[in-house]
């Protein structure tokens, strides 16, 4: 009797003991177990989507450095700077660190910041790798369907010690999306739309497997391109004039808008050029599709294609989501 009183005694020591060297665990999107001994309190981010995330869990003062996106206007984002600024102090008088983004990350500076949470893209293992050896944790972001995007945010809850807010986040975005299941479960002539990543080449999309295509069928359409897989796919000409999208959706663009595609000369026989069914998102940040934003991103894709039956107000929508994601309004006057 006494011998099993001491075994259960050892026990209950070890579990005792091992919970408090480890309260936080968290396996990462490589699979990693990331084991913290209490929750974050200096992170580093590089990745803007998975920053705009930290604030949407109100625990900004946790970061200590930030992507350079975030001040730097790039080819692919659109006034990035102008939200942040308006969410924190430090972003709007440029005192906080950018320190890299996807293509490249100070090693120095980011260690200089003595972090205990690095976030990175999961495919940048020669920076996990650094950061790894010299035992500073690192959470490691792949995302590709919008269950990922859920992930994150709770990972992120557990990480930075805001659960409840990252649950509540969470169930926010999936009555949403049942809402929009609702919605789209009426639709029987699905229209079929194409949407066009608009950068340099308004013929690379996205197929089978992607969040894009997800949303496209979330809002009760058919993407002409589910047919094939891969998040970034290149078409030729001839397959978007033969496969005829009633729709074009475009991502926000520098350097191409529908005006360019309803003055080329070889789309003339596509239907989403001769009715004139082309929309564009007009930034970057309020559409982000990798982020909570994506339900915005739905809505404004829904209202476009089926101004019938989605017939709420978009801009009382955006005011809405994003009230509750930042907890701010945002000026709203060149989304619409």
């Amino acid at each position: 009797m006494i011998r099993n009183l001491k075994i259960l005694v050892f026990i209950f020591i070890v579990f005792l003991y091992s919970n408090l060297e480890a309260v936080v665990k968290v396996q990462d999107f490589r699979g990693k177990e990331i084991v913290l001994k209490k929750p974050a309190e200096r992170v580093v981010c590089l990745i803007e989507s998975a920053l705009t995330g930290i604030y949407m869990l109100k625990q900004q003062n946790k970061v200590i450095g930030i992507p350079t996106n975030v001040y730097e206007e790039g080819y692919y984002y659109s006034e990035t700077y102008k939200y942040y600024a308006s969410l924190d102090e430090r972003i709007r008088n440029k005192i906080l660190p950018a320190v890299g983004n996807w293509e490249k990350v100070n090693i120095e500076k980011v260690l200089s910041l003595k972090p205990d949470l690095v976030i990175i893209w999961s495919s940048q293992v020669d920076a996990i790798s650094t950061f790894e050896k010299l035992g500073i944790p690192v959470y490691g972001v792949f995302i590709t369907r919008l269950e990922d995007v859920y992930k994150e945010i709770l990972d992120f809850g557990k990480l930075l010690d805001a659960e409840k807010r990252a649950k509540e986040l969470v169930e926010y975005a999936q009555r949403e999306v049942k809402y929009f299941k609702d919605k789209s479960s009426r639709i029987s002539n699905k229209r079929r739309v194409y949407f066009s990543w608009a950068q340099l080449n308004f013929l690379q999309t996205s197929c089978k497997g992607s969040i894009v295509d997800e949303l496209i069928s979330l809002v009760g359409a058919v993407n002409i391109c589910s047919h094939i897989k891969g998040e970034s796919v290149t078409l030729n000409m001839e397959k978007l004039i033969l496969l005829n999208p009633d729709v074009i959706l475009m991502w926000h663009s520098k350097s191409l808008s529908p005006l360019n595609l309803k003055s080329n000369n070889q789309l003339q026989t596509i239907n989403a050029i001769k009715k004139n069914s082309i929309f564009q998102f007009p930034d970057t940040f309020s559409f982000d599709l990798w982020t909570l934003k994506f339900l915005y991103a739905a809505k404004f894709i829904a209202k476009n294609i089926y101004p019938d039956l989605y017939n709420y107000d978009l801009n009382k929508e955006y005011q809405k989501i994003m009230n509750f994601l930042y907890g701010k309004s945002f000026n709203s006057n060149r989304i619409f």
